[in-house]
């Protein structure tokens, strides 16, 4: 195939011009203008067809050449020896082309000062000057060309002559062109190995533990800072990952009066450029950061203004589509709930739809009783990035919800994580309910809300943090820590049935690292080639930060659990989410409350490496 392919790169040499790629109009004009410098004493072959016919013969000695070595030896040999020939004639072509072309321009501009002005020999000369220009930029053009298939070719076979630049070569999928001293390659981008022609994924390359960067966000003009009054300038942020390769990052701010910020990145190889901060509201603070976001940009973004007793609110916003990419255009938020108390959470479906859920507790009424649930609001992004609210559902009553963490199983579908308590007057005995999970779906406009929400643990309390994460399809894990038993983090491994939408478990509840964190974030990694795992940074007090991975079997059992260090310091807040080449975005707060991020490569987490190798 290779062979037909430099034999082809060969044919373009026609008979209507200089080394013609595709075949031009105007061929009849070209040759009168010619007979017109004729008329005026000038040559009677242009330039152009002659090097046509030397074209012509090399073109018929390389095919006999071809054919003739086929039949001696065969093989890459060959094909190295024709490329070789290809481009000697493609560079004495390109010398010869900047001759001729010199030449016919002179001639046609002396004949151009003898014709008369007005008259057709003028007419005819001056587009013969035009044509000649178009074919000079075609016919290096088909130069370039074959010079480009020749260094790529050569490289596909193994050559280590770099090309003079990059614009003689075409670079493989997930491989970029590199120039140093001695000329052009192209290489493989981070991640993947190979020539530079046929690039693979591969774990990347361990770096040194702690590669912690800064999120530098530049402060924009007019953008309000408030003078610090506390130790640490950040205490909460959400991340999110969305596109190929963007980054948004929403974090409440100490130092600016509890003002939330959202900042904007790229990931481009081995570090992340980084937009200017975005003021989420000019009034309102931001406790409980949350964030998502749809492929194309679209942003749904909520927060409480208080820490106690505050007003939930949802907004919505886009990426710039006309100007600068890092930056975003909101719009003002909606308040959707009182009476907030904890972090609410942003779950992204299709078509720009997002879910916002809560808990919530309604004043006391006439007999000093309250009512305490857990509300879903149903809410689109639109084009220019209002939100649009399109239902406002309950998804637990009748007890106190707290706790909440969510995951994505399909794009109109999760499950939602929460810890619903017994009141104090509800009779005793009854199953724990601390754990629950719960699937929820879109249907059209609506959601619908499966009506068996399952319990892990029944016959235990006092369960905190928690978080859910995907694992395979139908299939994520549930990861939790405390209780009155185990002091410690545990998981399960539970399945959806897609048609039922009725929970089981699969595995677990294991006991995966001992100690008490205070707090865990698991991150979701479907599709991947190799053995299904979990990952989950943990913070243990007076310690560095880690993160528990462990293998799950194709039954969902857990197993070959171990412990990753991955930070250098003890961190404060972690959020950390999955890029599309396989590698984990971490954004921390540390203990000076000052904002890192960090990627972490296949070997560095572990999570995406064989299990079995």
């Amino acid at each position: 195939a290779l062979l037909c392919l430099v034999v082809a790169a060969w044919l373009p040499i026609g008979d209507a011009g200089v080394l013609r790629v595709r075949h031009r109009t105007g061929v009849g004009a070209h040759k009168a203008a010619h007979a017109s410098v004729a008329a005026h004493g000038g040559g009677k072959v242009s330039a152009s067809l002659a090097l046509s016919r030397q074209g012509h013969a090399q073109h018929a000695r390389s095919r006999k050449g071809l054919l003739a070595h086929r039949k001696r030896n065969g093989g890459v040999y060959m094909v190295t020896e024709e490329l070789d020939k290809l481009k000697a004639f493609a560079s004495e072509s390109h010398h010869t082309i900047e001759q001729r072309f010199k030449l016919e321009r002179d001639r046609l501009n002396a004949a151009l000062e003898l014709t008369a002005p007005g008259t057709s020999d003028q007419a005819a000369v001056e587009h013969a000057l035009t044509q000649s220009a178009e074919d000079y930029s075609e016919a290096k053009a088909a130069a370039t060309e074959m010079l480009e298939y020749y260094y790529t070719a050569k490289g596909m076979l193994g050559g280590q002559s770099p090309a003079p630049s990059c614009s003689f070569l075409a670079c493989g999928e997930h491989a970029k062109c590199s120039v140093g001293e001695k000329g052009a390659r192209c290489e493989c981008e981070p991640c993947y190995e190979g020539d530079g022609f046929r690039c693979r994924a591969v774990p990347c390359t361990p770096q040194t533990l702690g590669t912690a960067l800064r999120i530098r966000g530049g402060m924009p003009m007019g953008y309000p800072v408030i003078p610090r009054e506390t130790t640490g300038e950040t205490a909460e942020l959400k991340l999110v990952v969305f596109g190929k390769d963007q980054l948004a990052v929403f974090v409440r701010e100490i130092s600016n009066g509890d003002r939330g910020t959202l900042i904007l990145g790229r990931v481009a190889d081995t570090e992340v450029t980084w937009g200017k901060r975005h003021l989420i509201d000019p009034v309102l603070k931001t406790f409980g950061p949350v964030l998502a976001a749809s492929p194309g940009g679209r942003l749904a973004i909520g927060f409480r203004d208080k820490e106690i007793d505050g007003v939930g609110y949802l907004m919505g916003g886009h990426t710039n589509t006309t100007g600068d990419p890092l930056q975003a255009v909101l719009s003002p938020a909606q308040a959707i709930a009182k009476s907030q108390v904890e972090r609410m959470v942003l779950v992204q479906l299709q078509s720009s739809r997002v879910v916002c859920l809560y808990s919530a507790i309604t004043p006391p009424d006439q007999a000093g009783r309250r009512h305490y649930f857990g509300g879903a609001v149903l809410a689109e992004v639109l084009s220019g990035g209002p939100i649009r609210i399109m239902g406002d559902y309950r998804f637990a009553e009748g007890m106190p919800i707290s706790r909440l963490a969510a995951v994505a199983l399909t794009p109109s579908s999760f499950v939602v994580a929460f810890r619903a308590q017994h009141l104090p007057d509800a009779p005793a005995g009854q199953p724990s309910l601390e754990l629950s999970v719960q699937w929820i779906g879109m249907s059209g406009a609506e959601l619908v809300i499966d009506p068996h929400p399952v319990a892990l643990e029944p016959e235990h309390a006092e369960f905190l943090d928690r978080d859910v994460a995907l694992v395979g399809q139908d299939t994520f894990a549930y990861t939790y820590t405390g209780g009155i038993k185990d002091k410690g983090t545990k998981m399960a491994i539970l399945s959806v049935d897609p048609t039922t939408h009725r929970m089981s478990i699969l595995g677990g509840p294991d006991l995966v690292t001992s100690g008490e964190p205070q707090y865990i974030q698991s991150v979701s990694l479907p599709g991947s080639p190799y053995t299904p795992s979990t990952f989950t940074v943990f913070q243990k007090p007076e310690e560095y930060s880690k993160a528990e991975v462990c293998r799950i079997s194709a039954a969902g059992r857990i197993a070959d659990c171990r412990e990753v260090p991955w930070a250098d310091q003890e961190l404060k807040a972690v959020s950390a989410a999955r890029l599309v080449d396989g590698r984990i975005a971490m954004v921390f707060i540390d203990m000076n409350g000052e904002v890192l991020y960090q990627l972490m490569n296949a070997q560095e987490h572990g999570a995406m490496l064989d299990f079995g190798k």
